[in-house]
């Protein structure tokens, strides 16, 4: 993979946001395989020039707040990074990289959707999934045909879709602008993606499992806190 290091003022605010290593071309300068479980590499977006992007990537902009709260949620260190020609995508850790996860999030989309937090917390909650996810480690993709890799593909992805409605709900987001976004950009059933129907009832069945097992749990604790309470519970369990 062809690998240019950034020159960067030290100190400046892109060296704060960037890892050290950007990729040329935006993906590998001699494919491996006749066949690819993933996509290119997007480049890294210089937005030094852009006072919308420095403050969505600031320490105290939307897309730091993102990182800190998935990083705490999925247990990981992931850095969240601009990126061009491209939503949002996800790389784990490896030699290019600086063995560290990164979440590519375009600048493009988020030009779009900065003001919808709910829209942009869905999609890079979905590349954290992707994230946690080793579904083709270890596999050689000449081994299938194109229709076993896309099929797996789908199945990533819809991984994906229940992770985000997940922490959609642990991050106090709602679904319905992911779901919009997903049905504004996507029509039809493809060789990568469910239908924007089975999609959104993926997120919905996965964020309203999170509010239940979380309701769940708030009752049971409410529970036990009122039989430690009891005075006469309390001599009973003394008494067994």
């Amino acid at each position: 993979m062809s690998i240019d290091k950034l020159s960067l003022q030290t100190g400046s605010p892109m060296s704060n946001l960037l890892p050290r290593v950007t990729w040329g071309g935006g993906g590998p300068t001699v494919p491996v395989s006749s066949k690819n479980f993933g996509e290119a590499v997007p480049d890294i977006a210089d937005i030094r020039n852009n006072p919308v992007m420095l403050n969505l990537f600031s320490r105290l902009g939307m897309l730091y707040r993102l990182q800190k709260k998935l990083n705490v949620l999925s247990r990981k260190n992931a850095r969240i990074i601009p990126g061009k020609k491209t939503i949002a995508c996800a790389l784990r850790a490896c030699e290019e990289t600086d063995n560290q996860d990164v979440v590519f999030a375009g600048v493009e989309f988020l030009g779009d959707y900065h003001a919808e937090e709910e829209t942009v917390a869905g999609v890079i909650a979905h590349e954290y999934g992707h994230l946690l996810s080793d579904w083709n480690k270890g596999l050689n993709p000449d081994d299938f045909s194109w229709e076993e890799i896309f099929e797996m593909r789908k199945e990533e992805e819809a991984a994906a879709d229940g992770y985000a409605g997940k922490m959609l709900y642990h991050m106090g987001y709602h679904p319905e602008g992911m779901i919009r976004f997903l049905n504004k950009i996507q029509k039809k059933e493809c060789h990568k993606y469910h239908s924007p129907a089975t999609r959104e009832e993926i997120i919905r069945r996965s964020f309203e499992d999170s509010r239940r097992k979380q309701n769940q749990m708030i009752n049971l604790k409410s529970m036990f806190r009122e039989i430690s309470s009891n005075p006469f519970t309390q001599r009973l369990i003394a008494v067994a």
